[in-house]
């Protein structure tokens, strides 16, 4: 991937703006494409502690759009944690996972140092972690701030929201994109993951990881040719994502590609008569939708959920 100094840039003025005023406590950076949101939040983070003098924007929106800089003892970094026993990563982070928080901005350091902490994503916080960092927020302390990321902004509570600047980072134009993806992938699949993703490069480098398109052809055909779902389909796409080394992240991303390429068969639909097929598609995509739900809420099997999309389509 191609570093750009464009990707971006009307919302990096928008955070120079706040960087250059008195630094807010809590700043929310939220967008889709977290990929490249935690790059900036990270930078920034080592920007604020740094005590480095910027003296205009474009040397601001340079030093946050350069490869991530180094990391400090000033500044922690709050993310998913990896279960090495169960080979996944926690899908919540609960008040007990954050409570060294407290510690870090308790460190009392001379000539009035700066701490950040970066929390990424806020998204995967429970609500009781969440109102521990929400506690923290409203007994502001000058050299104490948070940098948030956030990608669904109705997961981020109204409260932290009250109380930070926040951000919006909007979906990246086509010439950034596949200049951001340049090198990786050719230009015809990029054309297509922008289509379908609608310009995320969050769900686009997921993607790309998982080379979930190799499977394009073949799920489309299925989608509409139940005679075309054998008994051993299902096994096949279970062999195929016992791949991946870590199955249990792989299986929601790759309920998440069936399910805009669904919603892209149906865009082609829209102009046609072919009204039978639409409804046809939209219960594959509200059934797959389901089986994601319980396969994220109940820990289900995933060899299960994907028999259980197979057999629906072949039946249903």
């Amino acid at each position: 991937m191609q570093n750009n100094r464009n990707l971006y840039s009307s919302e990096v003025r928008a955070l120079y703006k706040i960087f250059k005023s008195q630094l807010p406590n809590s700043i929310i950076l939220t967008g889709q494409d977290t990929d490249i949101i935690s790059n900036i939040a990270k930078n920034l983070a080592s920007l604020i502690v740094s005590k480095k003098l910027i003296n205009n924007c474009h040397n601001f929106e340079d030093y946050l759009l350069n490869p991530v800089h180094e990391d400090s003892n000033f500044i922690l970094k709050i993310e998913p944690i990896f279960l090495e026993d169960k080979q996944r990563f926690k899908k919540k982070l609960y008040r007990e996972d954050i409570k060294y928080v407290n510690n870090f901005f308790s460190t009392k350091d001379e000539n009035d140092q700066k701490r950040v902490c970066i929390i990424n994503l806020i998204d995967d916080l429970s609500v009781d972690a969440a109102n521990s960092v929400l506690k923290i927020i409203e007994e502001p302390n000058r050299n104490n701030h948070f940098i948030i990321v956030n990608q669904n902004k109705s997961k981020c509570l109204k409260t932290i929201v009250s109380r930070s600047n926040r951000i919006f980072f909007g979906k990246l134009n086509y010439d950034n994109f596949v200049n951001y993806y340049k090198g990786s992938e050719n230009e015809e699949y990029l054309n297509y993951l922008y289509q379908i993703t609608n310009g995320s490069s969050y769900l686009t480098k997921q993607f790309i990881e998982y080379n979930f398109y190799e499977i394009n052809d073949h799920f489309k055909t299925l989608l509409t040719n139940k005679k075309k779902v054998k008994a051993n389909t299902a096994n096949h796409y279970i062999d195929y994502l016992h791949n991946f080394k870590n199955v249990d992240q792989a299986v929601p991303v790759f309920f998440n590609y069936l399910q805009l390429l669904i919603n892209d068969e149906i865009k082609k639909l829209c102009n046609t008569n072919e009204n039978n097929l639409v409804i046809k598609l939209l219960n594959i995509y509200t059934l797959i939708d389901s089986l994601n739900n319980k396969n994220i809420t109940f820990n289900i099997d995933f060899e299960n959920v994907i028999i259980s999309l197979f057999h629906r389509l072949k039946y249903d």
